[in-house]
């Protein structure tokens, strides 16, 4: 028998036997730069995005905004068939809560604020209001007794109520409907009689 036919020798010749493809070497280092071109973008970006961000960030105007009294008032006296008891404590005083819908299912006037000592004072105001309309404003505060404080009209004697500390109506104040013209009127939060007395000065029914 011959001898098989030898290999050729020919570099450019390739022979029956599996071997690596230049041309697949070259698509997996393409992928790999693309791959990590792809990233170092995204992270250039990033960069540049947070640089801004840090540079135009300002804490203050992250903050919530104190709601718009003046607008809501003047729209709550337009609506509301009864003088609104509209407050206006001024400097130091921030104003936090000012709604007119429905508490209970009684259309309700609600403007709250932040004292100048940083205490919780609130005000609801409605006509024809029920129990629940009373438990939804005044929690678990119980009657103490009467007590004599300031408003539109001058001094008048309120219904005292005491609840659990540092509570929505720890402290609270009601005078009926006889008093204010058709609406029962609840102050309440957390703040002192004095400060109380301040808010009360500045009240006005308008209507």
């Amino acid at each position: 028998m011959s001898d098989p036919t030898p290999p050729s020798s020919d570099p450019h010749v390739r022979d029956g036997s599996a071997g690596p493809d230049p041309a697949d070497g070259r698509r997996r280092r393409l992928a790999s730069y693309s791959v990590q071109n792809m990233v170092w973008s995204v992270l250039a970006v990033g960069a540049v995005v947070l640089a801004w961000w840090s540079l135009t960030f300002n804490p203050a105007e992250s903050q919530r905004r104190p709601p718009e009294v003046t607008q809501t008032a003047n729209y709550v006296v337009e609506q509301a068939p009864w003088p609104v008891w509209v407050p206006a404590p001024g400097d130091g005083w921030t104003p936090t809560v000012v709604l007119y819908e429905p508490l209970e299912e009684v259309q309700t006037w609600h403007i709250s604020y932040v004292s100048p000592d940083g205490e919780y004072v609130a005000l609801h105001q409605a006509a024809d209001v029920t129990d629940a309309w009373r438990a939804a404003v005044l929690g678990d505060a119980r009657p103490v007794g009467e007590v004599e404080l300031g408003g539109p009209d001058g001094e008048q004697v309120w219904e005292e109520y005491a609840g659990e500390p540092q509570g929505n109506a720890e402290h609270a104040y009601v005078l009926g409907p006889e008093v204010t013209g058709g609406t029962t009127v609840v102050v309440h939060g957390t703040a002192d009689q004095a400060e109380f007395e301040e808010f009360l000065d500045t009240v006005q029914a308008r209507e």
